[in-house]
């Protein structure tokens, strides 16, 4: 396999263990997002140091320091490559419940993955040295003593007040580098993320895009990386552990979701998270933590 192919292919990546937000500061060599993935949950990059170049939506963005990046939860992502000898990051990984759950009538902090009403990816550039403060406040870890824990989500949410004011402005909006190389196909994304419960077979979905279906299969493998297929059927999963979330019954989301069967739904979960849908709810009911092990 080419190292091209390689970057073409997608994979999904659910690591996060927290059920609030995680936070990674690393300056290792790109090798960690050398594929596009996309996860069900929020990612916040944010450039410290050096140059890369960063794959979101189908479009390519410059980064430098000070570049932050937003890639709502199941938004296709990753770093093409690095430009420079060192590149200092920040990763943090945050559910978008809880950014709810923190939220006030004046203060939505959700407001950075959304674009009038709409869940959206953006990319951002504010100040480096305040990037940089704003960070290393994040860096000094809690420890076991009363009330730090509850210190280090208040310097959390202050953060995330910064760069929601940031996103807010747009002049601080970035454009890419490179627009997509298929409208076609962004469309086709837009289309399945809202038709998840309907019809998204190929050939329902060539007769809506008045398109061969042999050339759209073949344009979206292309793109992406995934058969059509795969495609949906990854969002389909990611969207029931949503449901999951809210419901606590796989019985009550499989056809919201699209499944026709219920044994192929908890087939299909399975083997694409590699837990039952049991221990998927027993584990989000019991997670409280915050895990600040090194990004792998």
């Amino acid at each position: 396999m080419t190292q091209q192919e390689r970057q073409q292919r997608v994979v999904i990546v659910n690591s996060m263990i927290s059920d609030r937000f995680e936070i990674y500061h690393v300056d290792s060599q790109v090798v960690e997002h050398a594929q596009l993935h996309y996860h069900d949950f929020h990612e916040i990059n944010c450039v410290l140091q050096g140059t890369g170049v960063f794959h979101l939506g189908g479009s390519e963005y410059t980064t430098e320091p000070g570049t932050v990046t937003f890639a709502h939860s199941n938004d296709l992502h990753n770093i093409v490559r690095q430009s420079s000898d060192y590149y200092e990051r920040a990763y943090i990984y945050v559910r978008d419940e809880f950014l709810a759950s923190r939220s006030t009538k004046n203060t939505d902090l959700t407001a950075c993955f959304t674009d009038n009403g709409k869940p959206t990816s953006r990319v951002i550039r504010m100040d480096p040295e305040e990037l940089r403060r704003q960070i290393a406040k994040l860096d000094q870890q809690p420890d076991e003593s009363y009330g730090s824990d509850l210190s280090y989500e208040q310097r959390f949410l202050e953060f995330m007040v910064v760069l929601n004011k940031a996103v807010a402005n747009s002049a601080n909006d970035v454009t890419p580098s490179s627009k997509p190389a298929s409208p076609l196909i962004t469309n086709v994304m837009e289309y399945v993320n809202e038709n998840l419960a309907g019809d998204c077979s190929l050939d329902a979905i060539a007769d809506r895009f008045f398109i061969n279906k042999y050339y759209l299969s073949r344009q979206f493998k292309k793109s992406t990386g995934l058969n059509l297929h795969e495609f949906i059927l990854k969002k389909r999963l990611l969207r029931s552990k949503e449901l999951l979330r809210e419901s606590g019954s796989a019985q009550n989301v499989y056809k919201q979701c699209g499944f026709a069967s219920y044994t192929h739904f908890l087939r299909c979960f399975k083997q694409e998270f590699h837990m039952t849908t049991k221990e998927f709810l027993s584990r989000n009911d019991s997670i409280d933590v915050v895990h600040f092990a090194a990004h792998e």
